[in-house]
């Protein structure tokens, strides 16, 4: 089962479901044709499961911040922190993510938006509590500043692919990348004085 979930992640984020064949996962996993309708009822349901299961990584790490007794820039900071380390243990979670966004599946409203929804929840109510607390520059609108930060730590690393060539090549070049988009963002909305 491992073996077709391994062979899939790939193929679907770059390829998309509708261009990936059954055979092609079989072949790319190494196994009779009808292992993947045994384990998982077939294609489709494949690709939900790993879908859910990539961006289950994220909402666990949501759980996790949530319950922590820091500070919501803290919180910010953790996030992106999580992220990145997401990214490095599953680095097609992305591509996945916006594969779903410019072709959507019928699992975009069911898996990717409730996902994205609740991602964009917890940055919303990290950024009016910073506002609220004097730590955020008042009036910056939460729902808007969450959007832009999502988008800011989600495409950097839909970046780093187009980029390569064009940055130097260090290893941790998304550790870099990240932690400098995220300071960036907080120097354009924290409360300097």
């Amino acid at each position: 089962m491992n073996k077709i979930i391994e062979a899939a992640i790939p193929l679907f984020a770059t390829k998309g479901l509708a261009c990936v064949s059954v055979k092609e996962l079989a072949d790319a996993a190494g196994v009779n044709i009808a292992l993947i309708s045994y384990y998982f009822g077939g294609k489709d349901n494949l690709y939900a499961f790993i879908l859910e299961r990539q961006l289950a990584l994220l909402g666990d790490a949501l759980d996790s911040i949530s319950q922590e007794e820091i500070s919501p820039v803290m919180k910010i900071r953790r996030f992106a922190d999580i992220l990145l380390e997401t990214y490095k243990q599953s680095p097609y979670i992305d591509r996945l993510f916006f594969m779903e966004i410019l072709s959507p599946t019928k699992y975009f409203d069911s898996i990717v938006k409730t996902a994205a929804s609740r991602l964009h929840v917890f940055l919303q109510d990290c950024i009016k509590k910073a506002v609220d607390q004097g730590e955020f520059r008042p009036g910056i609108d939460p729902k808007l500043a969450a959007m832009s930060l999502m988008k800011i730590l989600n495409v950097s690393f839909t970046s780093l692919h187009f980029c390569k060539g064009l940055l130097d090549s260090k290893e941790d070049i998304a550790d870099r990348y990240m932690a400098n988009a995220l300071e960036i963002y907080l120097h354009g909305v924290t409360n300097e004085g």
